[in-house]
């Protein structure tokens, strides 16, 4: 590790290929790799959903703990690197057998060392963000770019070759994604304090007595979450209605390509408006957008509302961000971003993806209209946070204009 600070134009771009190079992967792996299950491991759509919940329990129950280790180490990188390096060998281990007991515990192993990267990745960027003065929301467009000409790019290739090669595909892109890993700066969790003045580090579990914390993360976990059978299951569902793959990639590259001008146009636009406010429209736009995907397979209906991921997605996510970063001190908030990874990409996908695959079993496509009832119960949440904020802003005798925005 370098021993002097990383220039702005050098954090940026280690950033920005570690994004590129796993979003590149992540594009793969949510799209194609469920298919990959059910047609060559010959899961069925509940069995598919239940390995996949492995990874996310996984992330769930040892995201926190990678994340607070980055809290103790005070610098993300290393950590990056390693659970970059070993994610590839975990992810390998899909090819030994398609029993469905060794597939779950290969899952579990693969989300406790593949999944937390994404939280603590996200923490450190955003804290770079702020010390060099660039857009974190710029910065993450391009891994959203490169998931985008990936998922129409290997679309288009399996619609022609089949989803065999979608393991070797994977294997490759996680390597590339390790190799990526080397040109992270340094990307210390807080800033220097004077030698003179002696800095505590609250214990992370005071985190887990703030109610408005709760709040962040039972509105993140429903709204995101409420996005796990379209993930698990979207792509098989169009093809059982006669949908191609490339048809289908171009559904989902709508989406990535909403979010990529949601994120671009972020320091102008959404920057200005409130966590809650952003949250709110994330929920209120997932339910629109679950409502219209379990009632049809037209695809020109669902390229009509496929926009609405820069929504659903993008401001609950950028929601929850900043959500954390104006509420919990500098010290905590890889943890605090960890427990928002495990409960947005844990419970909240575990849950909705298993209720959504044992139901998607039953009653097909209307299974997407109770994803659309999880993403109501996270509009409440949100909601009842910015009702809590507002009371607290009243009673205070005295806030400033910045105290206020929040």
């Amino acid at each position: 590790m370098p021993n002097a600070a990383p220039t702005t134009a050098r954090c940026w771009l280690g950033f920005a290929a570690f994004y590129m190079a796993s979003f590149g992967a992540l594009g793969v792996f949510m799209q194609f790799f469920p298919g990959w299950l059910h047609e060559v491991a010959g899961l069925t759509e509940a069995e598919v959903a239940v390995v996949l919940s492995a990874q996310t329990i996984a992330r769930t129950l040892l995201g926190t703990w990678w994340a607070h280790l980055v809290d103790r180490r005070g610098d993300a990188r290393p950590i990056l690197v390693l659970l970059a390096a070993v994610s590839v060998g975990a992810f390998a281990l899909f090819g030994v057998s398609q029993d469905r007991a060794v597939l779950w515990g290969v899952a579990f192993l693969f989300g406790s060392l593949y999944s937390p990267m994404y939280p603590i990745c996200d923490a450190a960027a955003m804290q770079a963000a702020a010390r060099h003065g660039f857009s974190f929301g710029r910065l993450r467009v391009t891994g959203s770019a490169t998931y985008l000409v990936v998922i129409l790019a290997v679309g288009a290739t399996l619609d022609r070759v089949g989803i065999g090669p979608t393991y070797g595909i994977l294997v490759v892109a996680i390597a590339a994604m390790a190799a990526s890993a080397l040109l992270l700066p340094a990307a210390p969790m807080r800033d220097a304090a004077p030698a003179a003045v002696a800095v505590e580090r609250p214990p992370w579990t005071s985190l887990l007595r703030q109610k408005s914390l709760w709040l962040v993360l039972g509105a993140s976990a429903l709204i995101q979450g409420s996005h796990a059978t379209f993930y698990n299951l979207s792509t098989m569902h169009w093809g059982d209605h006669g949908i191609d793959k490339t048809t289908a990639s171009l559904v989902w590259a709508e989406g990535i390509l909403a979010e990529i001008v949601l994120f671009w146009c972020a320091r102008g636009t959404a920057d200005k408006l409130r966590p809650t406010t952003l949250m709110l429209i994330g929920g209120c736009a997932a339910i629109v957008r679950w409502a219209v995907v379990g009632a049809t397979t037209d695809v020109s209906l669902l390229l009509a509302t496929g926009w609405l991921h820069a929504l659903s997605f993008g401001c609950t996510y950028l929601g929850a961000l900043r959500a954390l970063d104006r509420r919990v001190p500098a010290p905590l908030r890889a943890t605090a971003q960890g427990l928002l990874g495990a409960a947005t990409s844990g419970v909240g996908m575990v849950v909705c993806g298993l209720v959504g695959g044992f139901a998607y079993d039953v009653v097909a496509g209307r299974a997407f209209f109770m994803m659309a009832g999880f993403a109501a119960a996270g509009l409440l949440c949100a909601w009842k946070l910015r009702a809590d904020m507002d009371h607290a802003t009243a009673s205070a005798p005295m806030v400033s204009h910045s105290d206020a925005a929040r």
